[in-house]
């Protein structure tokens, strides 16, 4: 269920482990949104693992370190990436824009035959009374029985409700994460700004009751 990041990795998994995979993505159309997402060692070799390291690499952006500095510009502390991915061979730290990466694992799912279904909103999953299939069934009145159901269907996942037997909403924790998305041309134009481009960093600057990030992860 979902055919988002988790849901499609979940798919590659299986699919590469011999299982048939449907997958059930309530959106009319599927599409990711956000800004950049960053990939470590231990998921960069999974997705190495996954056969798809040509096809990421055309998009992936490997920053030289991460700086962690205090919100008026001092250096608190910072990790060379190469260094700490040398721990790790064959391993590495990559950046994405989350949209390149998620069409990259869509088109290696449907390339390892999965089935994927839009407008498929799922309303309930009921277990076999001997426990090993599953019928799931959709908004729009098909059923299909599974072997196994994975319920990656986000933050208001209906497969976690019915699991628990009872309502689960989202619970509001006061944090928040407001993105945006600068134009890569225009910072090369910026003397201040070119450097974040041509040597590209993750940067944390630090400070009272809030902190902003930054990395550089071009979208193509």
């Amino acid at each position: 269920m979902g055919a988002g990041l988790g849901g499609i990795g979940a798919a590659i998994s299986l699919l590469l482990a011999g299982h048939e995979v449907q997958i059930f993505e309530a959106a009319s159309e599927i599409g990711e949104v956000g800004a950049g997402i960053q990939v470590l060692p231990n998921s960069s070799r999974v997705l190495q693992s996954w056969g798809m390291k040509d096809a990421l690499d055309k998009y992936s952006t490997k920053p030289s370190r991460v700086n962690m500095l205090h919100w008026k510009g001092e250096v608190i502390s910072h990790m060379d990436f190469e260094e700490s991915a040398a721990q790790y061979p064959g391993t590495f730290y990559w950046d994405f824009h989350r949209a390149n990466l998620h069409r990259c694992l869509l088109d290696r799912a449907v390339e390892l035959g999965a089935t994927i279904r839009t407008k498929a909103r799922v309303l309930n999953v009921e277990p076999s009374f001997e426990g090993d299939s599953a019928t799931v069934s959709l908004e729009n009145g098909e059923s299909y029985t599974v072997d196994l159901v994975i319920g990656a269907d986000g933050i208001n996942s209906r497969l976690r409700e019915i699991m628990l037997g009872r309502e689960d909403p989202p619970i509001l924790t006061g944090d928040l994460a407001y993105r945006l998305l600068l134009s890569t041309k225009d910072m090369l134009k910026d003397p201040e700004l070119a450097s974040f481009v041509t040597d590209p960093q993750v940067n944390y600057w630090l400070g009272p009751d809030a902190h902003a990030g930054m990395t550089v992860a071009l979208r193509r």
